[in-house]
């Protein structure tokens, strides 16, 4: 009988720890596999920010707050126009040479977000390119091209001007994805099969 139960101790350790070892080798091999595949992923995105501000001709006009106010109702129609093909195909002259031959006005506008602040006459022009030189040159491209093609479209005879220029110190990068938070993951993903695998195992075999 004692013999029986030292033996039923020592098959019950010995299947702890098989399965123990094997949760461990999947989880550091997902994690391993995880972190690999992020870094094999890896890719850095640089967005860069210019904004215009629209000022309205108020000498004019006796209805000042409500110039003001219309221009502030027009900031949706101004982004729409700011990021149109025409904006892009003007803001393509004021590229170097060199990143115009890389950039068609649809690729541009691919590239380009354009955005406002609520009760706000500034629209920001975000530029985000896989160079940090190619996103500040593009973002500082449409934004002149904005102050010619913005006053077009107004009623009252708006001037538009270049308020916050890109440039290499205000840029910010993006790099994505997380090895860390892929070899995280991946090391769950292979606890959870490592904890299935070694119980199904231990089960079938003591069946």
């Amino acid at each position: 009988m004692t013999k029986s139960n030292k033996f039923t101790v020592g098959k019950i350790n010995q299947i702890i720890w098989k399965n123990i070892l094997i949760i461990i080798v999947f989880t550091v091999l997902c994690g391993l596999i995880g972190g690999l595949y992020a870094k094999h992923k890896r890719n850095t995105s640089y967005l860069a920010k210019s904004s215009v501000i629209i000022e309205a001709n108020l000498q004019n006009t006796d209805y000042k707050n409500s110039a003001i106010m219309a221009e502030k109702g027009m900031m949706k129609t101004y982004e729409e126009i700011v990021n149109n093909q025409e904006t892009m195909k003007k803001a393509q002259k004021y590229l170097p040479k060199k990143i115009k031959k890389q950039y068609s006005a649809d690729q541009l506008g691919a590239v380009v977000n354009v955005d406002s602040n609520p009760d706000s006459l500034i629209l920001n022009i975000n530029a985000k390119t896989s160079e940090a030189k190619n996103s500040v040159e593009i973002a500082n491209a449409v934004a002149k091209a904005s102050t010619k093609q913005l006053p077009q479209y107004s009623p009252n005879r708006i001037k538009v001007r270049v308020v916050n220029r890109a440039n290499n110190d205000n840029i910010h990068s993006v790099t994505t994805p997380s090895i860390k938070k892929y070899a995280v993951l991946g090391a769950a993903l292979g606890l959870l099969i490592g904890m299935i695998i070694s119980f199904s195992v231990s089960t079938w075999k003591n069946i």
